[in-house]
């Protein structure tokens, strides 16, 4: 792949100003937590995504998606939302935030790169959305603060292109580190660190690709966060003093009036994970690698039997690890592509493991792909004068 200063030169024939890398950001444990508050595991993805930008000396924006060839354009002084552009929403929504913050950008040249292109959902637009922000803020506005970014970024994709996001990742991709995973408090908007060893000896965390179709889990993970949100504006309405992240599940059990059935569900499944999440965090900190898989495979049976948010290739996938000994837990991460796994195993169970990829292949028709989790390093900005 050229390097993204190249094809930026190539597209706009000039240098770029300005180049962010953006990590992508995976969800661990807590991907639902938002909905009551609670809490969230979050890591670097393995991928990146790069954006350049230089200024132009009129009021015209030019874009182009490199890795797709895809390119869009429009004018500041007409900022609409218009469907058929897609993706180029999420940067008219940048500009826009800005402007009704008080910093008007001129027109630019905009490049985006990187492998974080090729996965789907929320973790690209959002890291396409910061990237941006970042961009602008070097090349018009750097008396804007840089903490205020996530925020911006955050509206673009939320309240302007209408997209669903979590400040949380914003956040995550500012504060990211490849030698540790980040506990979110989402009530409270912070973090721990917790240490990752990325050269473990004895245990691997592999990242498994089922590659499934990207629009499979989409309608169903859709379903599920509205009736989250509807549940949760319920429950927090009969404890409008306290947290709703520490209502007791015997506690949501009981307002029947309040709550359907599988209102309750999901209001105790959710209440689980950022349990969990956080217990999860508290583990891994000590090293407890054994009792931190039990709480990955409690996540997903969770997403399995209680959201209902999986489907048979992912259920197999996991299925079948945990058959295997020395796996030690596995569950989906719903912010990877459509179909991401996570499985802990041990170094020597690993070629037990990938020999059960050759029946899945037969199976379903198509093969998985697997590595094991590094992170991505932190987020970069490099400066061009």
């Amino acid at each position: 792949m050229k390097q993204i200063t190249e094809l930026h030169q190539l597209e706009h024939e000039e240098a770029p100003k300005v180049v962010v890398t953006v990590p992508g950001i995976y969800t661990f444990l807590g991907e639902f937590a938002d909905y009551c508050k609670g809490y969230t595991l979050c890591g670097a993805a393995p991928v990146t995504l790069e954006v350049a930008a230089s200024p132009r000396s009129d009021q015209s924006v030019r874009l182009f998606l490199a890795p797709m060839k895809d390119r869009k354009r429009f004018s500041l002084q007409n900022i609409k939302l218009r469907r058929e552009d897609r993706w180029a929403n999420y940067i008219k929504g940048v500009v826009s935030i800005l402007n009704s913050r008080g910093f008007v950008c001129g027109g630019f040249n905009m490049t985006f790169s990187g492998e974080l292109l090729m996965k789907d959902g929320p973790m690209v637009n959002s890291a396409i959305a910061l990237g941006v922000t970042l961009a602008l803020r070097t090349l018009f506005h750097p008396d804007l603060k840089t903490e205020d970014c996530p925020a911006i970024a955050y509206s673009a994709l939320s309240s302007f292109a209408g997209e669903t996001c979590r400040l949380v990742m914003f956040l995550a991709m500012m504060q990211s580190r490849p030698d540790s995973l980040l506990l979110y408090d989402v009530h409270h908007l912070t973090f721990e660190r917790i240490h990752y060893d990325v050269h473990d000896e004895a245990n691997l965390s592999m990242i498994v690709e089922s590659h499934i179709s990207p629009h499979a889990l989409r309608e169903e993970l859709a379903i599920r966060r509205k009736e989250s949100k509807v549940a949760f504006e319920k429950l927090k309405s009969a404890f409008p003093a306290g947290l709703v992240r520490d209502v007791p599940d015997q506690e949501v059990k009981e307002h029947a009036g309040i709550l359907s059935e599988e209102e309750k569900r999901i209001c105790i499944y959710v209440l689980s994970e950022s349990r969990l999440a956080k217990e999860g965090a508290r583990l891994l900190a000590q090293k407890d690698m054994v009792m931190y898989g039990k709480v990955l495979s409690r996540v997903q049976a969770g997403l399995r039997d209680v959201f209902e948010v999986t489907c048979p290739e992912i259920d197999w996938l996991t299925k079948r690890a945990m058959e295997i000994n020395g796996c030690l837990g596995a569950t989906m991460i719903t912010t990877g592509s459509s179909g991401t796994i996570l499985v802990l195993l041990s170094q020597e169970s690993l070629p037990s493991y990938t020999a059960r990829m050759e029946e899945y292949e037969h199976i379903f028709g198509f093969r998985p792909t697997w590595k094991p989790y590094v992170p991505a390093g932190s987020l970069k900005i490099d400066s061009y004068h």
